[in-house]
Order: structure tokens, then C-alpha cells, then sequence
């Protein structure tokens, strides 16, 4: 089966360094300074790299007064066993100084795949540079998490989407929940345009195991972003590629999103938001 046929909307190839993000042996990063909301996402790096067979990195970036502090060693081996007591996933944690280069170093050092970083650790937009060598940034803003039961990814032909089916692939094994792939289309489609709306999902289908539960959903609507907010409401995640502009986009990341995706460079920002995750969701409705 091609998913790459010229004129037909199948998934492109990415766009960015190391095509091919591996569907195991994952290692994935957790960096954190202010641990805003640290155990939720700890819980969802852990989930990412159990269901890819991978590591986890728990990285806490500190002052530099804070280095030998004990506060410091009890919140870093507090995420440790709670990841423990969830996932049998390898852990390893570091306390470094939080500096320009803290992120890329580690993820030079580890061979890190995917960057999984809460969204108001305001560090990493302010000290901790570019995150440039990050294969893939996942943004989160999760103040509470629970084992999802379904997650949404709502998907388009650029190559964002591909990446971010792979991120909810790992999250569903994790969990033994089910994804549903989710496009849409204007309301007066034609026949043609239906039928390459199908095709593009079962291409992005294709390209994931087959172990992982999926169905599809092909939407008609006049407003893309309103149909994708709309249907997040009956998913427990909603995992895409980082919308660049829009009430989607502030949906996704409220408005830290200049923030994040000037610092992340190279590669793309996948966002991950848990159903009814407060007012950024409620306010357009």
C-alpha cells in the first residue's frame, strides 16, 4: 500500500532531521524546574515510553543554589517511584543547573527521541534554550491525569500528524485504551474529496501496530477547529501536531504558544490536552 501517492493526500514524509521516529526503545525526557504539574507529566512520558518499549529521563534543572539541596533530591526521587508504582519502565534522574544548553545537553547525552515538557515550566522558555536537537516536544499543560479510556487525533496530510499518531499509539498500548483517527472535511465535500478523507485515515492506520485499537471518523463541518474542539469533549486526551494560528491553537496551549514553538527550532511540537482541561476549552463554547 503507498502512503506517499503523488496527487492523493497521504501522509508526507517528515519535514524535519532523523525521519523516522523509532516505534520502540524510545527514550524519553522529562525535564522540569518549577515541577509545575510534574506527576501528570511524569505519568505521560512514563506512558509514552512503556508503550514504545523505551527509558524514561527524569531531568530536574535547578539554581544553583539548589543543587545539593535536600528538597531537591526528595521531589526528584518523589516522580521517580510514582513512575515506578505505575509503569515497569527504566528511570533514570539527574539534578542539573538549569543554563542554556541543560535540555539539549541531556538529550545529546541520551540519545533522547521524544521531549515531553508542561507548558508553564516558564524556565525553558527563559533559560533553558532552544531545545533544538529535540526530536519531538510534546507540550502539556495537565493539571490532573487519569488512564485515558479513548484519545483523539484528529489528523491532516502534513507530517506532524503522523507524529503525533505514533505519541498516542505508545499512550494507548500504555494504557489498553483505543485511539479514534479524525479528519475533517467542508460540508458540501464532494464524492472525491470523501473518499481521499477515508483513504488518509486508513493510510494513518496502516502505519500504526496492530495491536492498538482504532477507528475513524471523517467530519463534515464548515469550521475545522470548532469540530475538533467540539469532539474532544467525548475523548479523555487529544494529541495533534501544534496548530500555528487560530482558537485552535490557543485551545491547545492558550497563549504560551509563541513561547514553546520559538524555543523548540528544528522539530515539530506535538500537544497533548486532557479532556475538559479548564477555561481555555469552555470558552469556545
Amino acid at each position: 500500500m503507498s502512503i506517499n501517492s503523488e496527487g492523493k493526500p497521504w501522509p508526507q514524509a517528515l519535514a524535519h532531521d532523523d525521519l523516522d521516529w523509532p516505534a520502540s526503545d524510545q527514550r524519553v525526557l522529562v525535564p522540569f524546574h518549577e515541577a509545575v504539574n510534574l506527576s501528570e507529566t511524569s505519568e505521560l512520558g512514563a506512558s509514552i515510553a512503556f508503550g514504545s518499549d523505551g527509558e524514561l529521563y527524569l531531568l530536574h534543572a535547578v539554581d544553583p543554589d539548589e543543587i545539593d539541596d535536600s528538597d531537591t533530591v526528595r521531589e526528584l526521587a518523589g516522580a521517580d517511584l510514582s513512575v515506578q508504582e505505575t509503569f515497569d519502565v527504566p528511570v533514570s534522574t539527574a539534578v542539573r543547573e538549569c543554563s542554556r544548553d541543560v535540555i539539549d545537553t541531556a538529550v545529546d547525552s541520551h540519545s533522547i527521541t521524544a521531549t515531553v515538557v508542561d507548558e508553564d515550566e516558564k524556565a525553558f522558555s527563559s533559560k533553558a534554550g532552544t531545545m533544538k536537537n529535540c526530536h519531538t516536544v510534546v507540550g502539556t499543560g495537565m493539571d490532573s491525569f487519569d488512564a485515558p479510556s479513548s484519545i483523539l487525533v484528529p489528523v491532516a496530510s502534513g507530517p506532524h500528524s503522523g507524529l503525533a499518531t505514533k505519541i498516542a499509539q505508545s499512550i494507548a498500548r500504555a494504557y489498553d485504551c483505543w485511539l479514534e483517527l479524525f479528519h475533517v472535511i467542508p460540508e458540501d465535500a464532494s464524492a472525491a474529496v470523501q473518499a481521499d478523507a477515508h483513504d488518509l485515515l486508513e493510510a494513518y492506520e496502516y502505519r500504526l501496530a496492530d495491536d492498538v485499537k482504532v477507528d475513524h471518523h471523517v467530519h463534515e463541518a464548515t469550521d475545522p477547529a470548532e469540530a475538533i474542539i467540539e469532539h474532544s469533549e467525548y475523548h479523555s486526551v487529544t494529541i495533534l501536531g501544534a496548530p500555528q494560528k487560530g482558537k485552535l491553537r490557543r485551545f491547545m496551549f492558550g497563549s504560551t504558544t509563541d513561547d514553546v514553538t520559538e524555543k523548540v527550532g528544528r522539530g515539530p511540537v506535538l500537544t497533548a490536552r486532557r479532556k475538559g482541561a479548564g477555561s481555555r476549552l469552555s470558552s469556545w463554547f
